[in-house]
C-alpha cells in the first residue's frame, strides 16, 4: 500500500547498510570471504581505532579549551585571543562537540573491546563478527536514530542541554562498559555472543567473580551502557526509545536462555534464586 512505501524504502536501506557491514560484496576476494578472514578483522579494527583516535584528541582539545589553555578560536584573523566568554553561543557549541566526540569515543571503545577481549578470553569463536557492529538492523536504527536526533537538536536546541546528565551518562557507559568486561573476562571460555543451546566440553556454569551476584552481568551492562550512550548525547527521545528497546529485548531473550540453561544445568533454578537480572523490572 502507498502509505507503507516510506517503511520499505527505510528497511531497503537498513538491509543495504547491513550488507555493507557483513562485507556481502567483498566475497569474491578471499581476504574478506568470511568473517574469520584477517581482512574483514584489520579493515574494521583499522576503521575503529583511527575514528577513535581522531575523536581522543578531539575531546582533549575542547578540553583544553573549556579550561581555558587554548584559544577557542585556535585561528583568529586579528590576531587577538578570544575568550570562550566572549563567543556568544560558544559555550554550547563546545557543549556538543565535547559530548558528540565522547559518544564516538565509547561507541569504538566498546566495538574494539568485544573483539579483543573475545579474541584473549575466547579465542576459539573470535571472529570479524566480534566486533558487533554488525550486530542487527534494529542496532544499526538505534543509532541511525540517535544521531539524526542530535543534528535536529544542534540545529534547533543547541541550548537544550545538561551537563550534569552527560556526566550521569559517562558514568553509565563506564559502569556498563565495566560490568559487560568483567562478565567477559570471567566466562572465559564459556562466553560466547549467541545464545548456547547445546552444552559444549568448555560450556560450565559460571556462578563466581560477578556472576555471584548478577546472572545476566553482560546483558546488564549492556542495557545501562547503551541507555547511557544517549545521556551523553542528553537525546532525550533516544534515551527513552533505547531503554525501552533494550529492556523489551532482553526480557525475551533473558527469558529464552534461562529456559535453555535450566536444560543444560540442573543446578541453574538454585543458582538463579540467590542471583539478580540488574536490569529494571526483570
Amino acid at each position: 500500500m502507498p502509505h507503507f512505501r516510506p517503511l520499505t524504502l527505510l528497511g531497503n536501506k537498513l538491509t543495504s547498510i547491513q550488507s555493507i557491514l557483513a562485507f556481502e560484496k567483498w566475497n569474491a576476494y578471499p581476504q574478506f570471504s568470511n568473517d574469520k578472514t584477517f581482512g574483514r578483522v584489520a579493515l574494521i579494527a583499522c576503521v575503529l581505532a583511527s575514528t577513535l583516535g581522531v575523536h581522543l584528541v578531539l575531546c582533549l582539545l575542547l578540553i583544553l579549551i573549556r579550561v581555558g589553555f587554548l584559544d577557542v578560536r585556535l585561528l583568529n584573523v586579528n590576531g587577538d585571543r578570544l575568550e570562550l566568554e566572549e563567543w556568544a553561543g560558544g559555550e554550547d557549541v563546545i557543549q556538543l562537540a565535547l559530548q558528540w566526540s565522547v559518544y564516538v569515543i565509547v561507541l569504538c571503545a566498546f566495538h574494539l573491546g568485544e573483539f579483543f577481549t573475545t579474541a584473549v578470553c575466547n579465542p576459539s569463536v573470535t571472529s570479524a563478527d566480534s566486533f558487533m557492529v554488525n550486530h542487527s538492523k534494529a542496532y544499526t536504527a538505534a543509532a541511525l536514530t540517535s544521531t539524526v536526533e542530535f543534528i535536529l537538536r544542534i540545529n534547533f536546541f543547541p541550548s537544550h542541554n545538561s551537563p550534569n546528565v552527560f556526566l550521569v551518562g559517562i558514568l553509565c557507559v563506564a559502569c556498563g562498559q565495566l560490568c559487560r568486561g568483567a562478565a567477559m573476562i570471567t566466562c572465559g571460555e564459556s562466553f560466547n555472543h549467541y545464545i548456547q543451546r547445546d552444552k559444549k566440553d568448555n560450556h560450565v556454569l559460571v556462578t563466581k567473580g560477578i556472576y555471584s551476584t548478577l546472572r545476566h552481568p553482560s546483558y546488564t551492562g549492556f542495557y545501562y551502557w547503551a541507555v547511557g550512550t544517549q545521556l551523553i548525547l542528553c537525546n532525550p527521545l533516544s534515551t527513552i526509545l533505547y531503554g525501552c528497546a533494550a529492556w523489551t529485548f532482553f526480557r525475551y531473550r533473558i527469558e529464552y536462555e534461562e529456559e535453555t540453561l535450566r536444560k543444560l544445568f540442573k543446578e541453574y533454578e538454585d543458582y538463579a534464586s540467590r542471583t539478580y537480572v540488574g536490569i529494571p523490572f526483570l
